[in-house]
């Protein structure tokens, strides 16, 4: 038994040095560059959230604020799960706009998630249109009439219940953005096709900087690997399981034949980085947001009330 703990503690040595090594020898500028394309995207699309906040709630909010609480949930997701960034994203909204209520909060990024889907369906397109083959192991069209099914029981469940109705009525007028096209499509769309771009920018720099060709193909694909990944919802999972998918895929979409090591190196160093600078934004933000009076009255025992005089 110890001597079969005592190999699996060496692979995992061997794994990590190796690992290691490949992050070593990575190209700063390159790392650097992605780090700032990455960080300009998720300002885009906090920017665009923005112009939805004030669309739906009818308050000024402040840009930086919308701004700070999306790079906040963007770290918060990388270490748990999307749904849980958009947690935090409508706490730390939720302290400057008490009157919108979280419902409305949520609906804004439903509304925001529907154009950043056009626009990754619009991508999509492109890479089938470019001969890109699709990525093993992604959901097929099977998996429509389930979800299908799913959503219609959600929906004759918040029906039958006051409670959420009432909460479904407020992500509703969240949603309010919707439907009005046009005032979308000038107002956030913009914002969300540059926050695209910046990203298969931030993709081509981290390719770079690890060696491996930064071609259009390779890039596209990189971003099916990720998305693919987030199937999976614990981020550590999905990270693996997006590695195992581009290292699949990479050889047979570029036509170029990259060590799976490398590949691995690749995927799992950039999603390193960008969670470890992504964590420290986000934590910085919210101890920001929490003021130091809320935090002694946190840590200040509760005074005992004064006894009664007899």
């Amino acid at each position: 038994m110890w001597d079969a703990a005592a190999e699996v503690a060496a692979a995992l040595d061997r794994a990590m040095t190796s690992f290691a090594e490949a992050v070593t020898g990575a190209s700063p500028g390159w790392l650097v560059l992605g780090v700032v394309l990455h960080l300009a995207n998720q300002v885009a699309r906090g920017r665009g959230w923005c112009t939805l906040l004030r669309g739906a709630s009818g308050e000024h909010v402040r840009r930086r604020d919308a701004i700070a609480a999306w790079i906040a949930g963007a770290g918060a997701g990388g270490l748990a799960s999307a749904r849980g960034g958009d947690a935090v994203r409508v706490l730390l909204l939720r302290r400057r706009l008490p009157e919108a209520g979280c419902p409305l909060l949520a609906g804004t990024l439903v509304a925001e998630g529907a154009g950043e889907i056009a626009v990754g369906t619009a991508l999509i397109a492109v890479a089938l249109a470019l001969g890109f083959a699709p990525l093993p192991g992604m959901p097929d069209a099977i998996w429509i009439v389930p979800a299908v099914a799913g959503l219609t029981l959600i929906v004759a469940v918040v029906v039958r219940t006051p409670r959420l109705r009432a909460i479904a009525c407020g992500v509703g007028r969240g949603c309010a953005p919707l439907r009005e096209p046009r005032a979308y499509a000038r107002g956030v769309l913009p914002w969300q096709v540059a926050s695209r771009a910046f990203r298969l920018g931030a993709l081509a720099c981290f390719l770079a900087a690890f060696g491996l060709p930064a071609t259009p193909a390779a890039v596209l694909l990189v971003v099916g690997a990720q998305t693919g990944g987030r199937l999976v919802p614990f981020a550590p999972a999905s990270v693996g399981a997006g590695a195992a998918m581009l290292a699949a895929a990479f050889g047979p979409v570029t036509g170029t034949t990259v060590p799976a090591g490398q590949l691995a190196a690749f995927f799992i160093g950039t999603s390193a980085v960008l969670t470890v600078v992504g964590t420290a934004l986000s934590l910085a933000i919210c101890l920001r947001a929490v003021s130091w009076r809320d935090l002694v009255a946190t840590a200040r025992p509760a005074r005992r009330a004064p006894a009664s005089a007899a």
